[in-house]
């Protein structure tokens, strides 16, 4: 039972893990694999972070199930590419990581297993179960729970970067309107349905969020040292 139930939200599963791994709306700073002398537990350094070859591995495998469940090719260029996307993913979290530390952001154990809780898959009867959430982890995601913990705790202290960061951002009266008299010039004479004054408010307001993100990730790379230590084959220098 509880196998078909894991076979069944799989898809979903490996989806949430790598939506909030991957930061897919910064474009980065000119990141391309290359090789290097390495020790053979290290994918990759950023600053004096070593990022585990474990991880790297594990989240490929996972990006690599989600594409074939998807019914999706995957050809050579395909996995090159993704090998790619996901020490990107990897060098980006590490980066905000590393900055959201610097600015003292923190997660506690509460907050953590609150998280943890709010996942419909390690749920039963509407409930957190232990015994779901490890075999959740064993069967599809195939991780400990020490290092899927960890990484979410990672995660939440991105986000609290990001909220913080958001929380400034603001779409003046006059910019709605602007972009009010952009859309009505744009679908004059055509049936659209009226604008949702606050709902637009909210759609600027994340993407001019993003744009700002993006420009500070692009700073942020002119100062991180990093280094790569996977070929394009996927094989460690």
């Amino acid at each position: 039972m509880l196998m078909n139930w894991l076979r069944k939200h799989q898809r979903k599963i490996l989806g949430f893990v790598i939506a909030g791994f991957l930061i897919s709306t910064f474009v980065g700073f000119g990141l391309y694999i290359t090789s290097g002398k390495s020790n053979m537990d290290t994918v990759a350094e950023v600053n004096d972070e070593k990022i585990p070859f474990q991880r790297f591995n594990a989240l490929y495998n996972q990006a690599v199930t989600m594409k074939r469940n998807n019914k999706e090719d995957v050809t050579a260029d395909t996995l090159k590419s993704m090998r790619q996307e996901v020490i990107q993913g990897l060098i980006q979290e590490s980066v905000f990581f590393q900055e959201a530390d610097r600015y003292g952001f923190q997660v506690s154990d509460q907050e953590l297993a609150v998280n943890l809780a709010s996942y419909p898959a390690f749920q039963k009867d509407g409930k957190f179960s232990g015994q779901a959430y490890v075999n959740m982890l064993q069967t599809v995601l195939q991780t400990s729970p020490k290092d899927f913990e960890e990484a979410q705790r990672r995660q939440i202290e991105i986000n609290h970067l990001r909220s913080f960061i958001m929380q400034g951002i603001k779409i003046t009266d006059r910019e709605l309107e602007m972009e009010i008299a952009l859309r009505m010039a744009r679908d004059a004479g055509k049936k659209t349905p009226p604008i949702d004054k606050e709902k637009l408010r909210q759609e600027m307001a994340q993407e001019k969020g993003a744009h700002i993100l993006n420009r500070w990730y692009q700073q942020l790379g002119t100062n991180v040292k990093f280094k790569v230590f996977l070929d394009e084959s996927g094989r460690q220098g």
